[in-house]
């Protein structure tokens, strides 16, 4: 699965997207003050009141340089692990930071898809993930696979936390107060909008998400 555009919510939507492009090196895009490209995808940020929610991507670079790229922008989010963990399920060492609005991202590197030095101009494919926090994550699962067609690739916890799609791109669901890994910040029902090429459209009522197909 592809995630074609993320939209999530902003207390100062601006100066967040001035961060990402200045201080991450995403792509600008002409015209706008509120969107940024990632490789495949294209993040826009829009006005609203928001918590902490959680975004990954990929990037086609070695762990070590992504880590002291990282540090030196904006700090690494330590782990148990170090200042990157390893996930076996998935292939791939994830390295942490926040952005200003206390948003956990999450760069992730899969074995065997490395180029080498880490440069955000060439190394961000895209997202990978996009956190959606819910009061019941086993009836949400059931409604989005069913919706979309798409599959649970793992879950933690006894299925308290489920990871929906693929390794190119997932949602991951979690319930709302549990803290988005590696901090304390508790997940909340933050608006989250997402174009993608699985089938279907995903519109649960009651909760601030909606998926579609990519026009």
């Amino acid at each position: 699965m592809h995630f074609h555009r993320v939209a999530i919510a902003a207390a100062d939507p601006i100066s967040l997207c001035e961060f990402y492009t200045e201080t991450l090196g995403f792509g600008a895009v002409s015209g706008s003050q509120r969107s940024v490209t990632a490789g495949e995808t294209t993040l826009w940020f829009e006005l609203g009141d928001t918590d902490a929610d959680h975004l990954a991507f990929t990037v086609d670079a070695d762990v070590e340089s992504v880590i002291a790229w990282v540090d030196e922008q904006v700090g690494v989010l330590e782990t148990d692990e170090g200042p990157s963990i390893r996930f076996d399920f998935l292939d791939c060492d994830s390295v942490y930071f926040e952005d200003p609005e206390g948003n956990i991202i999450e760069y992730i590197c899969y074995d065997g898809q490395s180029s080498g030095t880490f440069d955000p101009e060439t190394d961000i494919v895209g997202v990978t993930e996009v956190g959606m926090a819910v009061p019941d994550v086993q009836s949400f699962v059931a409604e989005l696979t069913d919706a979309l067609d798409v599959e649970i690739l793992s879950e933690f916890g006894g299925g308290t936390v489920a990871f929906i799609g693929d390794k190119t791109g997932r949602f991951v669901v979690a319930p709302t107060g549990r803290p988005w890994f590696p901090t304390d910040r508790n997940a909340a029902l933050d608006p989250v909008s997402v174009q993608c090429d699985a089938e279907g459209t995903f519109d649960p009522e009651g909760l601030p998400y909606r998926v579609n197909v990519q026009q």
